[in-house]
């Protein structure tokens, strides 16, 4: 009597596994279908930025979800092997757009077991999104600024030459095509230049604040 309490027991924890197993099964693809928008926006982001899809899957796999990922989990997810979700969760570490979360009940278990999540201090998050604006404005004010002081040093010494054996530079085909390449460098030039600041005084205010300083001046 009792050997058959056990097994109708084991059958009924087995049946409710199973259930279980099966309930978070579907959960888990809703969640997918439901999160398939975003996942692909990640995707398309990270490889307008030169990143890999797998950086934009785990990214968007992250996204609206309540508890910290194990590495595990994301290699299941994405179909990734773990040794790519490592070192794309790094990456992704490293730009502030996801952290290392350590669970209590694994350092109680003397378990080292990575988890992650997304970073979601809104602060934070909007550092990020302005650091990769900066970047980009900076790296190519920098470059127009490269190309001005050599389009400078060019001309300095096309004059001297043209000075030295009495040449008129009013007659060179190049003088106007100059021109154009100068007038256009200067319109490039005063954009960046101009994104530079908007971006460094954005970047002194919480968006709060700049929400109420902009909807201010329109009124």
């Amino acid at each position: 009597m009792y050997h058959k309490i056990l097994c109708f027991l084991a059958a009924g924890r087995a049946n409710y596994l199973n259930a279980s197993f099966e309930w978070n099964a579907v959960k888990d693809g809703e969640a997918l279908k439901l999160k398939k928008p975003v996942i692909e926006a990640c995707i398309k982001s990270a490889r307008k930025y030169g990143k890999s899809d797998a950086i934009g899957l785990l990214r968007g796999t992250l996204f609206l979800e309540s508890e910290p990922m194990s590495l595990d989990v994301l290699a299941e997810r994405t179909g990734y092997s773990k040794t790519t979700v490592r070192s794309s969760m790094n990456l992704l570490e490293s730009l502030g757009i996801a952290r290392r979360v350590v669970d209590p009940q694994d350092v109680h278990h003397n378990i080292k077991q990575h988890r992650y999540a997304l970073v979601n201090d809104a602060e934070a998050k909007r550092q990020v999104i302005l650091s990769a604006a900066k970047e980009e404005v900076d790296l190519i004010l920098q470059a127009l600024l490269q190309v001005r002081d050599d389009l400078e040093r060019g001309e300095n010494e096309w004059c001297n030459r043209a000075r030295d054996k009495g040449y008129k530079r009013e007659k060179d085909e190049g003088y106007r095509r100059d021109d154009k390449l100068k007038a256009l460098l200067a319109e490039s030039l005063q954009f960046y230049e101009e994104m530079k600041r908007t971006l460094d005084l954005i970047s002194r205010f919480t968006s709060k604040e700049l929400i109420e300083i902009l909807e201010e001046h329109e009124r």
